[in-house]
């Protein structure tokens, strides 16, 4: 509904025909999965297991790159300009389109072994742990290394103390491996955040006070902007030339063009996922993860679209499992 009221305003506040618009947010229309996997049903081992897959698949062809650029189609529009002055030999320019889902998967593994500890999760988080860290997106690390100090504390087991002393002497020489990124980031980090010029900044400045030219658009969004065919579009590439993209500010993004409805129907399911217990810990992180951190997530297009109709599954999964336990339980009494 936000998606489809947003082309008002494309069409009576920018020109921008209905049909234009239409084919231009044709990605967004992906969204049609989510009704067919709601139809199939598949289980939770289903969706991790096929999160599983596609985070190895996607750390393949990270790999894969950086041995031969040439085996791997670069698509420029999808390059994080923010990160284009790069401080440390890894390539940081080229953005693998499964990171989101490797965060997902990163999370279900350590709730797995927060539960019951496994030498073989850890040593499988620690190396996901260590592909984002080589990844060097700093929107994922912001919460996913905490996430990681805190089931340090938080695993089960007899041999606790034992295991945190190895853990600890593990990822002591992870910092240690891993610190001349650690701190090319932190250093770029410090400079990007005090310079009023960073893209962030003035993208975020830009679509929160200037972009919506009415209350209209502003509520319900602008509409997606078709390049070179509408006043929209032309001042989509206009604002590429500054350094303005909506990509750079993510959830603000999307209020920007689709408006407040879907953001409103997302973070109804993170706040109930936060705050009820019947919900897996790994979704509360990933909810943190999009409370807190909400420029790297978007539903443009792939993978972020597909992203929140996993999401939203699951969403929907513990809400009919918790329905029909609460049901069974009053008929038992």
């Amino acid at each position: 509904m936000g998606v489809f009221i947003s082309m008002l305003s494309a069409y009576f506040t920018w020109g921008q025909e209905f049909l234009t618009t239409f084919i231009a947010q044709r990605y967004v229309f992906s969204f049609i999965i989510l009704p067919a996997i709601l139809y199939a049903q598949p289980t939770e081992k289903d969706i991790i297991k096929a999160l599983k897959w596609i985070s190895i698949g996607t750390i393949l062809v990270w790999i894969f790159y950086h041995f031969d650029q040439n085996l791997v189609f670069l698509d420029e529009n999808k390059i994080e300009q923010r990160d284009a002055q790069d401080s440390f030999d890894i390539d940081r320019n080229y953005y693998v389109h499964g990171i989101y889902y490797i965060v997902l998967y990163l999370y279900f593994k350590i709730a797995e072994y927060i539960k019951k500890f496994s030498l073989k999760t850890f040593l499988e988080v620690s190396l996901l742990l260590l592909f984002l860290i080589l990844y060097q997106n700093r929107s994922m690390l912001l919460v996913a290394l905490p996430v990681f100090g805190y089931s340090i504390l938080k695993f089960n087991s007899k041999y606790k103390l034992g295991l945190v002393f190895i853990i600890s002497l593990f990822v002591l020489g992870l910092l240690i491996y891993t610190l001349p990124i650690l701190e090319a980031l932190l250093y770029d980090s410090q400079n990007e955040l005090s310079n009023l010029e960073y893209n962030r900044w003035k993208s975020l400045w830009y679509y929160s006070f200037e972009y919506s030219p009415n209350w209209f658009c502003y509520i319900f969004g602008n509409g997606f902007p078709s390049g070179g065919n509408s006043a929209l579009g032309n001042l989509m590439w206009s604002n590429f030339t500054i350094g303005i993209y909506a990509s750079d500010i993510g959830m603000i993004g999307m209020w920007a063009t689709y408006g407040i409805i879907p953001l409103i129907v997302i973070y109804i399911m993170v706040v109930k996922i936060i705050k009820n217990s019947y919900f897996p810990l790994y979704l509360k992180f990933i909810s943190f993860h999009i409370l807190f951190v909400p420029t790297i997530f978007h539903f443009w297009r792939n993978p972020g679209l597909f992203f929140f109709v996993i999401f939203i599954y699951l969403y929907c999964y513990y809400e009919v499992t918790n329905k029909q336990t609460t049901k069974s339980s009053k008929k038992n009494q």
